[in-house]
C-alpha cells in the first residue's frame, strides 16, 4: 500500500520534523483534515506549543492559513488548528474521545510504542485512528514513527516487520560497496571514544566520520523485504555531522555497560533503533501443545478451583482440576465472557457459567471494575475478591494470622480484598511447566479448542529477567506480548486453591437443622423478696 509509511528509528534522526512537515505541506498544497496523535494528552499539548506552533509562525504561507489564536476563537486552540479545506486536530493515544473526534485524510502517529496497547477496552490506539481513515481510502496518507521498545511488545517493530524493510546503503569511500552502517562495524582503540570509526565490510579499510556526510550523500535505500507498505529503518549512527556522532555513541555504549541492562536497553533502543530482548526464563509454548492430554471421562479431582480475569469488555476465566496433594493440575474449561463488565448482565452469566461448573473456590481480581467485584463476591461464599502485589518477597497468600490482623485493621474502613504475590504464584507455574513427567506440581492440558496456540502464547507471554538498579540486581517478571491473560487466570486459580486453606479441605456441607423437642417451657420467676426483680 502507497498510503502508509513506517518509520522505526534512533533519537536525534528527525522524524518528528519529518511528521511537521509532512502537516505543513498538506496545509499549504493539499489541505484536508488531519489527526497527529501522540502517546498521551499532555505530550500534545506540550508538542502543540512547543513544535506545531513554532513551525506555522516559521512559514508565512501556512500562517496566512491557518487562523489567528485568539482568546475565544475554537479555531486556533492547542489542540485543534482550523485552515481553509480542512482541520489540524492534536490528541493523545490515550484519549478516546480524541481518537473519535472526526475523519482525516491525513495521520501522522508520532512514538506509537508509547501508547497504550487497549485503549479503555476498545482496542489498539493505532488501530482506532487508522479508522478515522477509512472514508479517505483512496487518497489517504499515514505516517507512522517511533523508537521500538521491548522484542514482542514493540508496536512499531510489529508494523515494519509487514512493510518491504528499507535500510539505507552508504558506499564505502574507498571500495564503492554499498552497505548499512551497523553497530558491528563501529570500532575504537582500547577505551578511548574519541577513535571511533566505521570498518568497511568489504574491503576493511578504516573509515573516519569525517567521510560520513559525503557516504549519506551518496547512499541510497534499499528493500530488504516484500511488505504491504513501504517502512524505513534508520539508527544514530545515521545522523549528521554535527548532531549525534559516532564518538557519543561509543561514549553512551561503555556508560551503558557500568550501568547495567537497564541502560543497555535504552542503548539498544534509541542509538541503534532496535528491539531490546531480555534475557531469561521463560517456558516454551510450542513444547506445552506437544504435551496436551485426552483425559478420560471418569477422571476425578480432590479441588476445583476457577480463576476469573476483570476487562473492560470482558471475563476471562479459566477451571482448573488440582490433586490431594503436591498442586498437581488439569486444566479442565477456559472461557471468555463478553459484555461490558460495569453492567450485571455480564455478572449473571458469570454466575450461571460458575453454576455449571461447580467449583470449590473462586478467585476474582479486582484491578478493574472494583466495586462489581467487591459487590459479587460479598453474597457468595468461598469467592474471594483479590489483588496482584508485585514484588520478589512477597507470599503467594498471607498466612492465617496476618490475614486476621488485616481483616481487623480494615474493619473499619470497609471491603479488603486478598493481596496475591503475583511474583511468586508466576515462578511457581513456570517452573511446574517445565516438569516433564506427571506427579506432584505438575500441568496438564487438555486437547481442546480452548487450549489453542493463543491459550500457549499467553500463558508463556512473561519472562524472568535480572535486571540491575544502582549495581544492585533484581529479578522482575516482564511481559513478552501484549496479551497475558492465561498466565494472569492460572494465577488466580491457583490462589483460589490456597485460600480455600492451608489443609485444603473442602468447606464441609452444612448439617441439617435437628428439630427442636422436649423444650421446657420458659417461666418467669420472680425474687421473693422483690417482686420487681428477674432471677
Amino acid at each position: 500500500m502507497d498510503d502508509t509509511i513506517v518509520f522505526m528509528k534512533g533519537a536525534q534522526i528527525g522524524a518528528t520534523e519529518a511528521g511537521l512537515n509532512f502537516i505543513l505541506y498538506a496545509i499549504h498544497h493539499a489541505p484536508a483534515g488531519m489527526l497527529y496523535v501522540l502517546p498521551t494528552v499532555d505530550s500534545a499539548k506540550r508538542v502543540s506549543k512547543q513544535r506545531v506552533a513554532p513551525a506555522i509562525d516559521a512559514i508565512p504561507e501556512v500562517a496566512d492559513k491557518v487562523a489567528t489564536p485568539r482568546a475565544r476563537d475554537t479555531g486556533n486552540t492547542l489542540f485543534q488548528k482550523d485552515f481553509p479545506g480542512g482541520t489540524l486536530i492534536l490528541t493523545g493515544a490515550n484519549s478516546a474521545v480524541g481518537l473519535r473526534s472526526m475523519p482525516a485524510r491525513y495521520l501522522f502517529l508520532d512514538e506509537v510504542d508509547g501508547y497504550p496497547n487497549d485503549l479503555d477496552g476498545e482496542g489498539s490506539p493505532v488501530q482506532l485512528a487508522i479508522r478515522r481513515t477509512a472514508t479517505f481510502k483512496r487518497n489517504r496518507k499515514i505516517f507512522m514513527c517511533s523508537t521500538p521498545t521491548i522484542k514482542g511488545m514493540s508496536t512499531i517493530e510489529d508494523y515494519f516487520e509487514e512493510s518491504d524493510q528499507r535500510r539505507y546503503f552508504v558506499p564505502c569511500p574507498d571500495c564503492g560497496e554499498l552497505q548499512t552502517i551497523q553497530w558491528k562495524n563501529i570500532h575504537w582503540t582500547a577505551e578511548d571514544p574519541t577513535t571511533a570509526h566505521m570498518v568497511c565490510e568489504h574491503c576493511g579499510v578504516v573509515i573516519p566520520e569525517t567521510k560520513k556526510t559525503n557516504m549519506l550523500n551518496n547512499g541510497k535505500w534499499r528493500p530488504t523485504a516484500k511488505g504491504r507498505f513501504k517502512g524505513f529503518h534508520l539508527s544514530s549512527l545515521y545522523s549528521p555531522a554535527g548532531w549525534y556522532s559516532w564518538q557519543d555513541a561509543v561514549e553512551d555504549f561503555l556508560a551503558a555497560k557500568k550501568g547495567g541492562s537497564e541502560q543497555l536497553k535504552t542503548f539498544v533502543q534509541t542509538v541503534l533503533a532496535e528491539t531490546w530482548e531480555d534475557q531469561g526464563e521463560q517456558a516454551d509454548p510450542d513444547v506445552l501443545i506437544t504435551r496436551r492430554e485426552d483425559y478420560p471421562e471418569d477422571l476425578e479431582f480432590a479441588y476445583k478451583t476457577v480463576g476469573v480475569d476483570v476487562q473492560k469488555d470482558r471475563l476471562e476465566l479459566e477451571l482448573v482440576g488440582w490433586s490431594e496433594e503436591g498442586e498437581e493440575s488439569w486444566g479442565i474449561e477456559y472461557q471468555i465472557i463478553p459484555g461490558d463488565t460495569a453492567q450485571p448482565e455480564v455478572w449473571d452469566e458469570l454466575t450461571e457459567t460458575l453454576s455449571e461448573m461447580n467449583p470449590d473456590s473462586v478467585a476474582i481480581d479486582s484491578g478493574y471494575n472494583t466495586q462489581f467485584v467487591y459487590d459479587y463476591v460479598a453474597k457468595r461464599k468461598f469467592c474471594w475478591a483479590i489483588k496482584g502485589v508485585a514484588g520478589s518477597g512477597i507470599p503467594l497468600i498471607e498466612d492465617q494470622l496476618k490475614r486476621i490482623q488485616r481483616l481487623r485493621r480494615r474493619r473499619k474502613k470497609g471491603f479488603s480484598p486478598e493481596p496475591v504475590g503475583v511474583d511468586q504464584a508466576k515462578s511457581l507455574i513456570y517452573s511446574r511447566l517445565g516438569i516433564e513427567q506427571p506427579g506432584a506440581g505438575y500441568c496438564h492440558f487438555p486437547i481442546s479448542p480452548d487450549y489453542d496456540d493463543e491459550y500457549f502464547a499467553q500463558l508463556t507471554a512473561e519472562k524472568l529477567v535480572t535486571r540491575y538498579t544502582k549495581g544492585r540486581p533484581k529479578q522482575e517478571w516482564v511481559q513478552t506480548r501484549s496479551r497475558n491473560e492465561a498466565i494472569d487466570v492460572r494465577v488466580y486459580a491457583l490462589a483460589a486453591l490456597r485460600l480455600l486453606g492451608t489443609n485444603k479441605k473442602k468447606p464441609p456441607p452444612p448439617k441439617p437443622e435437628k428439630p427442636v423437642t422436649n423444650v421446657k417451657p420458659f417461666r418467669r420467676r420472680f425474687n421473693t423478696q422483690d417482686s420487681g426483680s428477674w432471677l
